[in-house]
């Protein structure tokens, strides 16, 4: 197995919605989820090739999904250790219907303002480092002239792309060690590692068609994926000093459980 090693900069606060979740309570989750990352670097990709970045649009029937081909996994990004790293709460004012634009006048009228007040969390971080892996080293060759480039990423936020390593290669090993990544909950439990020192969040992975080709990273056609599939993951954050005792991939230095790596790409059983 061959990893990417990305390092971000974000340059503003960011948000990456909890969902399920509240409409007035906007929670984030302290990482960069997989597929927030894929679809990412599947924009930056397109942007290199000097293509459109495709529109985000809301309600509509079959909306166009643009993300990294099935056989370039994306397993999120993650705040560096030693950089300051934190999720700020706040309030914000809110729309109360989406054809409500009072909020947004230069002159507001005190009786037609009708604002909702939400509770919003923004994560704050220096430094993201994402992981992407693939069977193939020349697929992952391909994003080494990323650099430099960046677009949104999340629901509010910025990134830059600061570095790409080079192809780096992992080898499977079960060993004791912090993982790099967040892992799928069944491996924690199986190993009887659930309880060490990680925090417990609802994701969702790619379900992808049956039909689906793998697309290329710098074309702008759309990516055969038909929904989400839930899934419950564990998260070891930068402070934490727990390790967990599971199969990864591995160089010494990256840790990747590949149960991680097995369930994005749709095997269910970790």
């Amino acid at each position: 197995m061959y990893c990417l090693q990305i390092n971000l900069t974000p340059t503003a606060a960011m948000t990456f919605r909890i969902l399920p979740g509240s409409i007035l309570n906007i929670a984030t989750y302290p990482f960069v989820p997989p597929t927030t990352l894929s679809g990412y670097l599947r924009r930056v990709a397109m942007l290199i090739a000097r293509l459109d970045i495709p529109e985000t649009t809301i309600n509509k029937d079959n909306p166009p999904f643009y993300t990294l081909p099935s056989n370039i996994v994306s397993l999120g990004a993650y705040p560096v250790t030693d950089t300051y790293t934190g999720v700020h709460r706040t309030y914000r004012k809110g729309m109360r219907s989406f054809n409500h634009d009072v909020f947004s006048r230069l002159y507001v009228e005190k009786d037609k303002a009708n604002f909702q007040l939400h509770t919003w969390e923004y994560l704050i971080a220096e430094k993201l480092i994402g992981y992407v892996v693939s069977e193939s080293k020349s697929d992952l060759e391909k994003f080494s002239h990323i650099k430099g480039m960046g677009c949104k990423l999340g629901k509010e936020g910025f990134a830059v792309v600061e570095k790409v390593s080079a192809p780096i290669e992992l080898k499977r090993e079960t060993i004791s060690a912090k993982p790099s990544t967040i892992v799928p909950m069944e491996a924690l439990l199986q190993s009887g590692e659930f309880i060490n020192g990680c925090d417990i969040y609802n994701l969702y992975r790619y379900q992808w068609s049956s039909s689906q080709t793998n697309t290329d990273s710098f074309s702008n056609h759309s990516s055969a994926i038909d929904g989400f599939i839930p899934f419950v993951t564990g998260y070891y954050p930068p402070q934490s000093d727990s390790v967990a005792t599971l199969e990864y991939y591995t160089n010494g230095e990256i840790n990747i459980p590949t149960s991680l790596v097995n369930l994005i790409q749709g095997e269910v059983n970790v």
